[in-house]
């Protein structure tokens, strides 16, 4: 059996369902895969609400307090709701998982046996906000039996909280989370018989060995001295007629294996011999190592939530940990046990680059889309295209509020510049730029399409219209057509075709000339100019990169070159084609025509009016909210 769903209604940024009279379906309503799942979207999107759900929903081993408070409770257009219903339900029970869970089960009307936990809140005094009543009942409206104390300990999770001190997590001490681990490993049961033999002064389980410290402490000469020091010199003294007063000194506490546990501490070898503090990161690792020892030893559905495992890892760490929570599930299906499944938030391209993307969960403003195959447009090629190309600076799109995808670095670099000159900034409007390399691009753009209703995340691709313009050389044309001999109809058929994939909030937008390069210089003569100077850089920076003095020397001639164009009134388009031609036949690079672009751009004021109109329109769609 395996965490199979959760429902909620009314819970922090998940609402009500639809009145009657239609409206929006606010509630939280999320399936999950048997092995690893993660959530990802930005920040206050509901991930932290659906770990914090199914925490309330089904209890820790951690034994970590919830404590619902008002601030729980949604607050939706018509004010703050009074109540709130969350349900976990675990699906595929064994034969031996439904006897132990028998008359807690819920049969459909197809015969899937299921067992759900549904968690009620009333809010029962709003000037009050910690008076709250609970029920925990079981079956899918929470009608059916309660959930008694034998079964809620079964189906109680691991939470890893976020910026967790992993270090005081494994310290010793009265109920420490190492000696709760401990307790649970099957090694341990029988570590708390007493086999310690006074007469041949032995014992090998840990209350013994407890036992045995406990008689030779008693017995050392200088505890010994000084308990009869205080016996004799200073207690007998305060004895009131037959009154016997006598001091003992030994370990605190009783010997028992919670004791033992509990002096027990976890701490990283240097392997040098010597013990020393380590950072956070690794301590992180080593506790994440401790609850997979407890998770791999359950018998019933065995979960791990995680809050940012990133936290305080370097990337590469990251992604070994990730490597280790998909083996450990692989492990326990081989080894017929119930696999380790984990339901983890993060923030981290790397994380979310490590993982296939059909195991993700986009958590966009408290609507959740599983990105598993037959809930998407992808297909079965696009998959596998993505699980070997969706890397680390391409993952940054499932954090994003806008996402721009682009053929290659020399967009990446300048539409960002670009956009930030015309007062559109990316960075404040949420805008995640993704370069593709010139293919697949829409391969990505597919994972926000979708049946019903379609992820919030405004998707533009921004691609080359790729006809050349009337009097461009056969040497520059190469094997493209040009717009000047082809009908309007042709014109518009083969740019729809490029806008084909277009659907819910993903759209196209394609170059009104030629490549981006070209219609920048023939947009207006500031961007002439502009684009002059960027393409002269770019062609003296092929073999080595031009000092200060030299690129001033630059722009300063490429800015006279294009004023003379103008007086001696050249034709934009003409002009424009003067300044591609570099870039065109590769003796500039376009990167890095975009880098001296994008370094002119903070220097060169620029309006709406400069920029090509499709860009104009990219720019606006990306930063409107969807």
């Amino acid at each position: 059996m395996y965490l199979a769903c959760v429902y909620a209604e009314n819970f922090r940024i998940f609402g009500a369902p639809p009145t009657n009279d239609g409206g929006t379906d606010g509630r939280l309503s999320l399936e999950f895969g048997p092995a690893t799942n993660v959530l990802v979207g930005e920040n206050d999107s509901g991930k932290s609400a659906i770990i914090d759900a199914i925490r309330l929903c089904l209890l820790t081993t951690a034994a970590d307090y919830y404590r619902v408070t008002r601030d729980d409770f949604h607050v939706g257009p018509d004010g703050r709701a009074d109540s709130f219903k969350i349900t976990c339900g675990f699906k595929e029970l064994t034969t031996a998982e439904q006897a132990v869970f028998l008359e807690l089960l819920t049969t459909d009307d197809s015969g899937n046996i299921a067992l759900y936990v549904t968690v009620k809140a009333q809010l029962m005094d709003p000037l009050r906000p910690h008076r709250v009543s609970m029920a925990t009942r079981t079956g899918r409206d929470g009608q059916g039996p309660a959930l008694d104390g034998a079964a809620r300990e079964l189906l109680k999770t691991t939470y890893l909280r976020p910026l967790r001190d992993a270090e005081a997590e494994l310290r010793s001490g009265r109920g420490s989370r190492l000696s709760q681990i401990l307790a649970g490993y099957p090694a341990m049961r029988e570590q708390g018989e007493d086999d310690f033999d006074a007469e041949s002064d032995s014992a090998s389980t840990l209350v013994g060995i407890l036992r045995r410290a406990e008689r030779h402490i008693s017995d050392n000469t200088a505890v010994a001295a000084a308990r009869n020091d205080i016996n004799t010199g200073y207690l007998q003294k305060f004895s009131i007629g037959s009154d016997v007063l006598r001091g003992e000194i030994g370990v605190a506490g009783d010997a028992t294996l919670a004791r033992a546990l509990e002096r027990l501490e976890l701490t990283l070898f240097a392997g040098t011999g010597e013990w020393t503090r380590h950072g956070l990161g690794y301590n992180n690792a080593l506790f994440m190592a401790a609850e997979l020892l407890l998770l791999g030893n359950s018998d019933f559905a065995p979960l791990l939530l995680i809050e940012e495992p990133e936290a305080h890892l370097h990337p590469q760490l990251q992604t070994r940990i990730m490597d280790l929570l998909q083996e450990r599930a692989d492990v326990a299906t081989t080894a017929r046990k119930p696999p380790v499944q984990v339901i983890l938030t993060t923030h981290s391209p790397n994380l979310a680059s490590a993982l296939a993307v059909e195991h993700l969960t986009l958590v966009a403003r408290g609507s959740t889309f599983r990105l598993a195959p037959g809930l998407t447009r992808l297909d079965e090629g696009d998959y596998a295209f993505l699980t070997r190309f969706l890397d680390v600076t391409k993952a940054n799109l499932f954090f994003a509020r806008s996402v721009a995808i682009v053929e290659g670095d020399a967009e990446a670099i300048v539409l960002p510049a670009l956009a930030q000159a015309i007062g559109k900034s990316f960075n404040e409007c949420g805008v995640s730029v993704v370069g593709v390399g010139g293919v697949g691009l829409f391969r990505y753009s597919r994972i926000f399409q979708r049946e019903g209703e379609q992820i919030p995340v405004a998707v533009a691709c921004i691609r080359d219209r790729d006809l050349v313009p009337a009097g461009t050389s056969e040497e520059m044309r190469k094997k493209l057509k040009c717009s000047a001999e082809m009908t309007k109809q042709e014109i518009n058929k083969h740019v729809a075709a490029l806008k084909a994939e277009d659907s819910g909030h993903v759209r196209t937008f394609v170059s009104d000339h030629w490549t981006l390069e070209y219609d920048l210089a023939a947009a207006s003569w500031t961007m002439a100019t502009l684009m002059h100077q960027a393409v002269r850089a770019a062609v003296a920076s092929k073999t080595t990169w031009p000092t200060a003095d030299k690129l001033a020397a630059l722009d300063r001639a490429a800015r006279d070159e294009v004023s003379q164009w103008q007086e001696s009134s050249l034709p934009l388009e003409k002009a424009a084609l003067h300044i591609y031609e570099p870039l065109r036949m590769s003796r500039g690079s376009k990167p890095i025509a975009a880098h001296h672009a994008a370094r002119l751009l903070k220097t060169t004021s620029v309006t709406e009016d400069d920029l090509p109109p499709y860009l104009v329109a990219a720019f606006t769609f990306l930063c409107s909210e969807v």
